[in-house]
């Protein structure tokens, strides 16, 4: 399989070409720079970094080779282009408010059936916003007992991405409602046409579910996103009696990643290592209050539930910990948490304020 991949070279910025090959039945790279002249080996043929795997490469994703953030911006061949295109089918599922609690367990269920989540937010609508969304969902309406249901909370709107995703989605939400539905009106997750748009396109915006207002924030880092953790890291966070108000996908580049981790320079050793990881594929930036009538200060009580930032040490100390579960190394280590009471509601700022906005 070939790709075009474009680095920025922040020295003479520059953004700079390749030719990304990828070897499928060896798990082998090469790469080729390209620009005027001939093409030259950048790296030459050899085994896949350990992080790596080839489901990771396709059109839009970012990876990290030999510290370079690369962005794979095309196929290079019309084979690739035919095998891989078709992975690049999605369709929007909408949670209503009564799968809040399930929210986790069901975008693991969709990440069971090798569906992944492209994009994640929260909203919270008003009547007018709900009168055109429901139609779309296939829900008459909206009467009292519905806009009394899809105003209680939060909806979770998320695009699924995957082989024939167009007519997977349909046939897992019908399935699905039958585990988490808990009747006709409460009926958990939806599909239908026209959501992309609703809810993805930039038409509309919508005010953030963040209150920043007694809350921290946590980070479920790239890696996690693509190893199909962030379903369980989400669901343990719940399961925990944490109340997530605000949840969504950013894909940073490696300004903002600064910007955000800027109070930990000089505080962990990897810290440019780190930016590296943050700005190297989606992430899910959560708002996270305390467990409702526990009188816990949040941010060190979700610290506690993260564990240790040094995984091996969270794998001794913390075995149930959301680190010594899903973490990799001090680098990869699942879950970013704030670590100053007083940096809780900025970096919750940061994301569901500054970032919206532009």
């Amino acid at each position: 399989m070939g790709f075009i991949a474009e680095w920025y070279d922040a020295v003479p910025m520059l953004t700079r070409k390749f030719l990304v090959k990828i070897f499928v039945d060896s798990n082998s790279i090469e790469i080729y720079h390209v620009g005027t002249g001939p093409s030259k080996c950048f790296l030459r043929k050899g085994p896949l970094q350990a992080d790596l795997k080839v489901e990771h490469f396709n059109v839009g994703a970012k990876v990290l080779i030999n510290s370079r953030l690369m962005t794979l911006v095309d196929y290079a061949d019309p084979y690739t282009r035919r095998k891989l295109s078709v992975f690049n089918d999605s369709n929007v599922v909408v949670l209503s408010p009564d799968a809040y609690l399930n929210m986790g367990k069901i975008m693991g269920d969709f990440e069971a059936e090798g569906l992944r989540l492209d994009k994640l937010c929260t909203v919270q609508l008003g009547e007018a916003e709900l009168s055109e969304l429901l139609p779309l969902l296939g829900i008459d309406g909206p009467d009292g007992q519905l806009i009394s249901l899809w105003t209680s909370g939060v909806l979770v709107a998320m695009s699924i991405k995957g082989q024939q995703s167009s007519t997977r989605v349909p046939e897992m939400v019908s399935s699905l409602k039958a585990k988490y539905a808990a009747s006709a009106i409460e009926g958990a997750l939806h599909t239908g046409s026209g959501l992309q748009d609703f809810f993805f396109s930039g038409a509309r915006s919508f005010a953030t579910t963040a209150t920043f207002e007694n809350a921290t924030c946590g980070v479920i880092r790239p890696h996690a996103v693509k190893s199909g953790d962030a379903p369980a890291i989400i669901d343990a966070v719940l399961e925990s009696g944490f109340e997530i108000s605000a949840l969504q996908m950013f894909s940073l580049d490696k300004t903002c990643a600064s910007e955000f981790l800027e109070v930990y320079q000089g505080v962990i050793p990897e810290y440019h290592d780190t930016v590296l990881e943050l700005c190297s594929g989606t992430c899910i930036a959560m708002e996270v209050k305390a467990p409702r009538g526990s009188g816990l200060e949040v941010c060190s009580a979700f610290r506690e539930l993260a564990g240790p930032w040094d995984v091996e040490m969270a794998r001794e100390l913390k075995p149930k910990s959301i680190r010594a579960c899903y973490g990799v190394n001090r680098v990869m280590n699942a879950l970013h948490v704030t670590d100053l009471v007083e940096d809780a509601v900025p970096e919750c700022l940061y994301f569901f304020d500054l970032l919206q906005r532009s």
